[in-house]
């Protein structure tokens, strides 16, 4: 049975989790459509030179690549976000188009077969083009906070942060760009002793390593905004804290200040430009929802645009529902019958008839009313009939 085993990292998904990833995913697409986010498309397969120079190193070596026919070097999608981005320089301009969602499978090329990671994955998910303004990241986190409670889960909690809160005292403490970039990661995992280790040894002033230390731990509600504040003098910092300060107080005003909390540790992602957004379950050690402001991206593809959005892991959310017992029971037939196969005329008439009426009917194969019936017991199904020839010959419940 060994040849008949799928690649690690992927998944069958069968009859119940099925009905359920739709289920979930047509709830979240309802979200998305009532702010006015039109759903799109893409292909999952891609030319890699399309991409390839705006991937890091890291998500390169992410990325499923494979050859065409003409030699040219193919990818399989790795993060929506960059098409809608292509998009953005080639199509959705000239049709006016600012507001996009999307349900698609993303891949992640992993050589660990030992990881718990997912290499493909479904992804939901939305992405607002061409505003610069504090309102569009307010509907973001809005429109993130709505689906998840849309979806159904309960305990959930949105880490939001502000990159620039860390540009702004790594440019005035005179860090070089490559120091940056390794200091922001450690702060972004957390690891306190590392910023300490990594630090030492820069011509840094004290009052800055002081700030940088203390940056992993400034977390929590809207408090944690007037600590950040204490020994910061840059502009570009002290903004993205008044930034962060508006979208607390919108998202109090909306009824949902249960969901947010502040992160200024959170700097994750290589294109982020301000607010990051990391969405977690209290049942689940991982994220569910990871997105945020993406200024520069679109210039990489010739169109100079603001952005703003989110992602859904939609299997991480799955999870999560079944974790809260928030998962649906796939839905029954609401009639099912057997036919003697005598009058295939006077058959497809009547059961078309009930579902015209809405019903949904399904021919069952068994060769006496008697499977029948217990099939009907053991599903729960309430009405079922028999058809011999011209007529139906048995009826149970309201048919």
């Amino acid at each position: 049975m060994k040849k008949l085993q799928l690649p690690f990292g992927v998944q069958d998904f069968m009859p119940d989790e099925c009905y359920n990833k739709k289920l979930t995913e047509e709830r979240l697409a309802e979200v998305f459509a009532a702010h006015g986010f039109l759903r799109i498309s893409t292909p999952a397969i891609e030319y890699f030179d399309v991409y390839g120079e705006i991937l890091s190193s890291v998500a390169v070596n992410k990325t499923f690549k494979m050859t065409d026919s003409d030699g040219r070097l193919l990818m399989l999608r790795s993060d929506p976000t960059f098409q809608i981005c292509r998009l953005a320089a080639t199509k959705l301009k000239t049709e006016n188009i600012s507001k996009v969602y999307y349900t698609e499978n993303s891949y992640e090329y992993i050589s660990d077969s030992t990881t718990a990671r997912s290499r493909e994955f479904p992804q939901a998910g939305v992405e607002l083009l061409g505003a610069a303004g504090i309102d569009a990241d307010i509907e973001t986190v809005i429109v993130a906070i709505e689906s998840l409670k849309t979806a159904g889960l309960e305990d959930f909690i949105l880490e939001i942060g502000q990159v620039d809160y860390f540009n702004g005292i790594a440019y005035e403490s005179g860090l070089g760009e490559t120091d940056s970039k390794e200091l922001r990661l450690l702060i972004n995992k957390k690891d306190m002793l590392g910023v300490e280790m990594f630090l030492q040894g820069k011509n840094i002033d004290n009052r800055f390593v002081a700030q940088f230390l203390k940056m992993p731990s400034l977390f929590g509600d809207s408090e944690v905004l007037n600590s950040a504040r204490k020994g910061v003098s840059n502009s570009k910092s002290n903004l993205a804290l008044d930034n962060l300060d508006k979208i607390i107080t919108a998202v109090s005003s909306a009824g949902y200040e249960k969901y947010i909390t502040v992160d200024l540790g959170l700097l994750r992602g290589d294109y982020y430009t301000g607010l990051v957004i990391k969405g977690l379950s209290g049942n689940l050690g991982v994220p569910i929802l990871d997105g945020g402001r993406y200024d520069s991206l679109c210039k990489a593809f010739g169109e100079n645009l603001p952005a703003v959005g989110f992602s859904i892991g939609v299997k991480r959310l799955l999870i999560a529902l079944e974790k809260e017992g928030k998962l649906s029971k796939r839905s029954v037939p609401d009639c099912v019958y057997i036919s003697d196969g005598k009058d295939y005329a006077y058959e497809y008439e009547y059961v078309s008839k009930l579902r015209n009426r809405g019903k949904t009917v399904e021919k069952c194969f068994f060769s006496s009313k008697e499977e029948l019936c217990k099939y009907c017991d053991e599903c729960g199904i309430e009405c079922a009939f028999v058809i011999c020839g011209n007529t139906v010959a048995f009826k149970k419940g309201g048919v």
